[in-house]
């Protein structure tokens, strides 16, 4: 004797199913927007990290690579959203250089 499940039965199944995707593609969406994306640009990824990636470049030797990773960690933590320590970076490979940094505005730069 086979008993076959009603409509009712089977629509807790279904809605288990529809709720489990929908709660997996929402996640899917979240993951893969930015970090990063803010309603405006941080001066530290925005300015300190221009002034850093050409110091970086200009600078000779075995100073240039290791201004360049400073450089490139930085990179990295913006687009995490750690401003702060990607700062911090930034002013590393700026003192590897041999530059001071230029501050456009200084309310900007004491962040």
């Amino acid at each position: 004797m086979t008993y076959q499940l009603s409509s009712y039965r089977r629509f807790p199944s279904a809605f288990a199913i529809v709720a489990a995707s929908a709660l997996a593609f929402t996640g899917l969406i979240a993951s893969t927007s930015p970090a990063y994306a803010r309603d405006s640009q941080d001066y530290r990824c925005t300015g300190l990290a221009d002034q850093a990636k050409t110091a970086a470049n200009d600078t000779q030797g075995d100073k240039q690579s290791s201004a360049q990773r400073f450089v490139a960690t930085g990179n990295k933590l913006c687009e995490a959203g750690n401003e702060r320590a990607a700062a911090k970076q930034y002013r590393a490979a700026l003192k590897i250089a041999g530059v001071a940094e230029v501050e456009t505005d200084s309310k900007m730069a004491a962040r």
